[in-house]
């Protein structure tokens, strides 16, 4: 799809496949991985975790300047399945092995740049004068590859963000302790028929998270009372509120849920964004000193009435029923601008506490081809803007890039703002959401960017064995998504 974030993935695809060549003939026998998105670009590391020194990453770079500067061409071409498996057979890569078996189709899209050639496993920039600039960075225990936009001549400087990177780092161990780090594992585990365990394990993994959440609520209580919960589209904040105020149940305390989507201000008073459209994701929609007087009052033992945003009519109303704060009773505040400074400072930021949800995948389809979060994302709303919300598969696609700039604005400057933050994405969901969404793409045709994207997905989907939605258990995250929750919505 030919937007900003289409093409910064294109690029660093591409920056990842001179990547692997340069680590392959600079670093061999020692194996890359490309691990996941952060920030602008991917963290990448060795297979083992053995070090990588500033001046072999210097290296790297070097070679892949030279390649990206001169004349030779970036090729593509398409090899039949026979030839691509025997290829990849031949470098003992399982796990491209696996994405040639299970590619629909009977020819295999390849990248080819002097004798080096991949799969075409996500879109890829043809063009090199569009891949400068990039840099690869020392970070952690391994290294960044960073990309820039199209309109940018320089990279901005490098912004941190250790709190997202330990979420990142907790789910790669959950992966190793799952057992399960790339397309081939899942699959295998699936076809085995016994994949019930990995099911309660990354159920179990989640409670265990949920578990020790609420007990630093509970020991930041009775000073911190206000528990702010915000994240980006489909990251699953209302299922995890649900589960959370199980938890804190659990430790002999209540919780008050007021949804932020019920303080919009009237339709008629929103205001318009650049484009002349009314911005229904800017804080200024959004009537905080309502909210804020609101959750003052209950703090000093008033009741309020219960607020409730009619969508039809655009407007706010006031209901009938009133609700007050119990002694041992949290005030819990779901929304996109949970962690925005402006909003937090009107409710007194020395009573929040913050969480930020976000639904990062570590499975990788093999280890130089990650799985993009934003498109774990998108399925997962597709499949609920379909089943109940009433949009087509064609409508939520379409959608997309707007959601994706208003979190850009809106949400993931914020992030580091959190006191916690908690990955709601599930090691095996990919395989559930294939069998429901991938009939849906089928059916959006058409010419455009809409349907390239959404025969992008459906090819994707196509690597990964379906597992039944019947097995996922009913408070699991991934009910929001699919259906048949043990919650109500």
């Amino acid at each position: 799809m030919k937007t900003d974030y289409y093409h910064r993935s294109a690029r660093l695809a591409t920056l990842g496949f001179f990547l692997a060549k340069a680590f392959k003939e600079l670093l061999e026998p020692r194996q890359l991985v490309i691990e996941h998105s952060f920030g602008d670009g991917l963290f990448c590391h060795e297979a083992h975790w053995q070090k990588i020194s500033k001046r072999e990453i210097r290296l790297l770079q070097h070679a892949m300047e030279a390649w990206i500067g001169n004349i030779e061409p970036i090729r593509f071409t398409e090899k039949p399945k026979s030839e691509a498996l025997e290829f990849f057979t031949e470098t003992k890569s399982l796990s491209k092995q696996e994405i040639v078996k299970k590619w629909p189709g009977d020819m295999i899209p390849i990248i080819i740049f002097e004798n080096y050639w991949d799969i075409c496993t996500e879109p890829i920039s043809m063009y090199k004068n569009r891949l400068k600039p990039f840099e690869l960075r020392p970070y952690n225990r391994g290294f960044l590859l960073r990309s820039g936009l199209d309109d940018q001549s320089e990279l901005p400087p490098f912004v941190d963000r250790p709190r997202l990177f330990s979420i990142l780092e907790e789910q790669e161990t959950w992966s190793r302790t799952l057992g399960v780090r790339t397309v081939r594992e899942l699959n295998e585990i699936v076809r085995s028929g016994d994949y019930r365990e990995l099911l309660w394990v990354a159920e179990g993994l989640h409670e265990k998270k949920l578990a020790r959440i609420a007990d630093q609520l509970v020991d930041a209580f009775p000073g911190r009372k206000i528990i702010c919960v915000a994240g980006p589209s489909s990251s699953g904040k209302t299922t995890f509120a649900k589960r959370l105020c199980i938890q804190l149940r659990v430790n002999g305390f209540k919780t008050l849920a007021l949804s932020m989507d019920d303080y919009f201000l009237d339709r008629d008073r929103i205001p318009k964004g650049p484009d002349g459209t009314q911005d229904f994701e800017a804080l200024t929609a959004m009537n905080t000193r309502l909210l804020s007087e609101q959750v003052d009052d209950l703090l000093q033992g008033k009741s309020i009435p219960r607020r409730k945003f009619d969508f039809s009519t655009g407007q706010g109303v006031d209901l009938k029923d009133t609700c007050f704060l119990g002694d041992q009773e949290f005030i819990l505040l779901e929304g996109i601008h949970g962690l925005n400074p402006k909003f937090i400072e009107k409710l007194g930021s020395d009573r929040v506490q913050k969480i930020y949800i976000s639904a990062i995948t570590t499975l990788n389809v093999d280890a130089q081809h990650r799985i993009s979060t934003s498109d774990n994302r998108l399925l997962r709303r597709m499949v609920r803007d379909y089943q109940f919300r009433g949009y087509s598969p064609r409508d939520t696609i379409s959608r997309w890039d707007s959601v994706r700039a208003g979190e850009e604005e809106h949400i993931f400057p914020y992030q580091e703002e959190a006191d916690t933050m908690f990955n709601s994405s599930l090691i095996y969901e990919l395989s559930v959401l294939s069998g429901i969404a991938a009939p849906l793409l089928q059916h959006v045709k058409g010419t455009d960017i809409v349907e390239e994207k959404a025969e992008y997905l459906h090819r994707f989907l196509s690597f990964f064995e379906p597992i039944d939605p019947e097995g996922v258990p009913s408070i699991s995250l991934l009910r929001e998504f699919v259906g048949n929750s043990g919650f109500s919505y």
